[in-house]
């Protein structure tokens, strides 16, 4: 399962809703994991050595996409939370999980909700989940196979949805 939404839009309660509900063991996979765990260096300005946008990020983000199929292919069942920013990571990424079982499901939220778990969650910039949504315009990138709505929250009726649906 591939869930692709903004920041704060409810992928990471619903993947530990998902893993919950399985009756089989699916690894949660995501680049904040990989973020969270200190594999990066300090970000510098992005001139400098280490800089995130220019120089860290696409190379990041690369080889983060690349590991989804080496895990998939090693045998595990995975839910992967991302946010696809680009048409090219879309393409990229159709081409490097050909052959697999990927269900791809477009989580959105509404923009207030967005903002308000923003607020509460404290580890993000402000706007940041709101300009995925009106900027990046990610999902406009391809067909989902099933499109949810979690603003009312992980509900266990919403992942019931989302298990039936897959």
């Amino acid at each position: 399962m591939f869930l692709n939404g903004a920041s704060s839009s409810g992928k990471s309660s619903l993947a530990k809703a998902l893993q919950e509900a399985l009756p089989e063991p699916f690894l949660h996979v995501s680049s904040d994991h990989l973020i969270g765990s200190g594999m990066l260096p300090v970000r510098r300005d992005n001139n400098g050595p280490f800089a995130w946008q220019i120089q860290m990020r696409p190379r990041f983000f690369a080889g983060f996409h690349r590991c989804l199929p080496a895990l998939a292919a090693a045998g595990n069942d995975l839910i992967v939370e991302h946010i696809i920013e680009f048409p090219a990571w879309r393409t990229d990424l159709a081409r490097l999980l050909d052959g697999l079982d990927v269900f791809l499901i477009g989580v959105r939220c509404d923009l207030a909700e967005i903002d308000r778990r923003e607020r509460a969650r404290g580890d993000r910039r402000p706007g940041e989940g709101r300009s995925h949504v009106e900027t990046d315009l990610f999902h406009t990138f391809g067909p989902y196979d099933l499109d949810i709505d979690t603003t009312h929250g992980i509900t266990s009726a919403l992942t019931a949805h989302v298990l039936g649906a897959c």
